[in-house]
């Protein structure tokens, strides 16, 4: 068993992960979870602009010390490195595959330092970088036609582990805890983003408490700021001969409500149940790769269409009326069962069929 990168080294990247509950579960049975890096998300507080309605999600009512934690990028890889470190997996960094070859047998791939690795069953990890060598497998493309903007901010308030998302009819506007500050994820047009990006820290913060209100407190600092396009990306088979497509490869989602990375790491999860339960000799055979498919299917459709329905639902006030979204928000609020449903999918996804 080996995994195969193309970075030269760890990444080093500066972004803010949102983790569930759940996948803290997960990383803890498999000795990677960053404790000394996570900020617990004690509640949510979910509000729209323009309108009536608001509903506050807490972990005290799903009876868990946290919705959810902020972790940074580093520090989650630092902690799956070491761990991998301690396991007989090789780790080959600077491994840039050029060619993928799949038969009935075995995967071969080639890579560009000249090294080849044959396996009976390929994962791709890779975040849809290599998948389109695979016969049958393509991609459906959604842009949102928005930008998501970044930065640590900070508020003359203390966090107190709550978590913040605002929708807007320009997009949502999210703050995760992390430690004593923020960090922002601000949905934008090209043109918006890009004017938010030129503007000096002053002038940024006065927009942000503008657009956002003053329910976190008043915005007193910004860090550096970045941004990325938005877009929604699903495969048309999870599976094909011998290989395994998972993670953003798989499914690349809008950041609201953070799904992403805790479906993709579910979708590990189950990989690793279904390699458990098959044995050595049917590794990648089509009935492992079939029953996987079948397992992820329902809560990977989920996790697409529920950040796709609430991209469109907040966005669009002809599809639903400010009013009747305040109405579902304030209906959230007194109805806890309702409340309840909602968080329980948040952090665990779809049950299984």
């Amino acid at each position: 068993m080996a995994v195969f990168e193309a970075r030269g080294g760890p990444s080093n990247d500066q972004r803010t992960l949102a983790l569930s509950h759940a996948s803290r579960g997960f990383l803890e049975e498999a000795r990677a979870w960053p404790a000394a890096s996570a900020t617990p998300i004690a509640s949510i507080h979910i509000s729209q602009q323009g309108g009536p309605g608001r509903t506050v999600i807490e972990a005290s009512d799903q009876g868990l010390p946290a919705l959810g934690y902020t972790v940074p990028f580093g520090a989650l890889e630092a902690s799956l490195q070491a761990r991998l470190r301690e396991s007989p997996v090789e780790v080959a960094f600077g491994q840039s595959c050029e060619a993928i070859t799949v038969t009935r047998d075995a995967a071969t791939l080639r890579f560009a330092s000249g090294r080849e690795a044959q396996a009976k069953l390929l994962v791709l990890a890779d975040g849809g970088a290599n998948s389109s060598r695979i016969p049958g497998i393509s991609y459906e493309t959604k842009d949102y036609g928005q930008l998501a903007l970044t930065a640590a901010v900070r508020t003359d308030r203390a966090t107190l582990g709550r978590a913040y998302e605002r929708f807007t009819p320009l997009g949502p506007v999210a703050l995760l805890p992390v430690e004593e500050r923020f960090a922002l994820v601000w949905t934008a047009t090209p043109e918006e983003a890009k004017r938010l990006m030129a503007l000096e820290e002053g002038a940024f913060l006065a927009a942000l408490q503008e657009h956002f209100g003053d329910r976190a407190g008043r915005f007193v600092s910004a860090g550096p700021r970045a941004a990325f396009p938005l877009r929604l990306r699903t495969v048309n088979s999870t599976v094909a001969l011998r290989t395994v497509i998972v993670g953003n490869a798989a499914q690349a989602l809008h950041p609201i409500a953070g799904q992403g990375l805790n479906l993709g790491l579910r979708d590990a999860v189950e990989l690793v149940e279904a390699i458990t339960a098959t044995a050595p000799d049917a590794l990648g055979s089509d009935a492992m790769l079939f029953a996987y498919r079948d397992a992820r299917r329902r809560d990977a459709a989920r996790g697409v269409a529920f950040t796709d329905f609430l991209v469109s639902a907040f966005a669009d006030r002809r599809r639903i009326p400010t009013w009747l979204r305040g109405l579902a928000l304030a209906a959230l609020d007194v109805v806890p069962p309702a409340r309840q449903l909602l968080a329980d999918r948040m952090i665990h996804g779809a049950p299984a069929p």
